[in-house]
């Protein structure tokens, strides 16, 4: 059976960390600065996480809806330009682009338009809800929170599987747990994606450059993030569904004039999973 509910998406959870966590760069080179948040001036009614790609155009999910500005930084906001129609990458690909009216003074992320991303840890980036803070850190069961834990924040997991994924589109997945059978060795799977965390970035370092490789689209609980224990014998954490980009890279770059130089080197939702209900996020 498919569930299908239609919510704006999530935001960064980190298992054994709380909302105060992973709000600035990492330092490690990935494009924290290159993703952005939709929403009214000052940060009012936040509809969903979105990419810059050069040259003032946007990536998000196309189930995210539109907003008049984005703000990469939470206080300094760029308008969207509202004489452009965003454009859905695809047929029933939930990606879409849309544009601003001002270039932003952030370095646009680089595309990735190859089919070589691993089985590798890599670092997700969103704006969104945190978790509920009067859930335990350690608790394999977090609750998201409500509008006061909405942030930047960026956490590690890595691709169970690079195909495979039950959407309408070619999509891959991570699972929230652990490779070793220990809550405590959640490390490079420690990152969910929660409420408007929809149209955000999965980034992976491949030939030494960071790559945006997924866009996030789906989860496969809505409202709460459950970490599993035994990810090594069949995975029994909830699962985050992101857009394949590289599959759509030529199509992306189709709607853009004149993609940046960056651009070029190299985004709710739907899901059929038997006892889990798929939101959009």
């Amino acid at each position: 059976m498919i569930w299908l509910a239609v919510e704006p998406a999530g935001a960064v959870i980190l298992f054994g960390l709380d909302n105060t966590a992973n709000q600035s760069d990492p330092g490690t080179g990935v494009p924290f600065s290159g993703v952005g948040m939709l929403a009214d001036a000052g940060l009012a009614n936040p509809m969903g996480s979105a990419i810059y790609l050069g040259g003032g155009y946007m990536l998000t999910a196309n189930h995210v809806g539109m907003k008049p500005y984005v703000t990469f930084d939470g206080t300094t906001f760029y308008q969207r330009d509202l004489s452009y129609t965003p454009v859905q990458v695809a047929a029933n690909v939930d990606m879409q682009i849309f544009r601003l009216t001002t270039a932003p003074t952030v370095a646009a992320v680089n595309l990735y338009t190859g089919a070589s991303e691993r089985i590798a840890p890599a670092t997700l980036i969103g704006w969104g809800k945190g978790r509920n803070p009067t859930v335990p850190v350690d608790s394999l069961a977090v609750s998201w929170g409500d509008d006061s834990t909405i942030a930047k924040r960026w956490g590690l997991n890595t691709p169970l599987a690079l195909a495979g994924a039950i959407l309408p589109y070619d999509a891959f997945y991570t699972v929230l747990g652990s490779a070793t059978g220990s809550p405590a060795g959640l490390g490079a799977n420690e990152a969910a994606a929660a409420h408007l965390d929809s149209g955000s970035g999965l980034f992976q370092q491949i030939g030494g450059t960071w790559y945006l490789i997924g866009l996030t689209t789906a989860v496969s609980v809505a409202g709460t993030s459950t970490f599993g224990n035994d990810q090594s014998y069949g995975p029994s954490g909830d699962a985050n569904y992101f857009a394949r980009v590289g599959t759509y890279s030529s199509a992306i770059l189709a709607i853009i004039p004149e993609p940046s130089a960056a651009a070029l080197l190299a985004g709710g939702i739907w899901l059929i999973f038997g006892r889990r209900r798929i939101s959009r996020h």
